[in-house]
């Protein structure tokens, strides 16, 4: 369930951004650096326990996705890079798949360069 209070009011000033969102996310011309209080590099994390929290995450978001009867579009909560601003429930739902999106296209940059070890 979303804490964030019901503001259906606010729609209209997030509505242009699900393509932002999902053209953005993607596009690995623009290196993206995560914000400090967010940034992986200040938590370093053993790669198995990485990949064990990154499942579960996922895991819980694909369970709320399915079952939730809240309205996506009436919840907002302000992103912590400054240009993406506040989204709505769904525009995270598409972040979060983009944001995934956008790590596997970097692992497959650095795996297909011709320095990347064979074994």
């Amino acid at each position: 369930m979303l804490k964030t209070p019901l503001t259906p009011e606010k729609r209209d000033a997030v509505k242009a951004k699900d393509e932002f969102i999902l053209m953005a996310m993607q596009d690995r011309s623009h290196k993206a650096t995560a914000p400090e209080p967010i940034d992986p590099a200040k938590r370093p994390m053993p790669a198995e326990a990485s990949v064990k929290q990154f499942l579960a995450s996922r895991a819980h978001t694909i369970e709320y996705v399915k079952t939730t009867q809240d309205d996506l579009r009436d919840h907002f909560f302000d992103h912590p890079v400054p240009v993406i601003g506040t989204l709505d429930g769904y525009q995270w739902i598409l972040l979060i798949s983009g944001h995934s999106r956008r790590h596997t296209l970097q692992i497959l940059e650095v795996k297909a360069d011709p320095n990347f070890p064979k074994n």
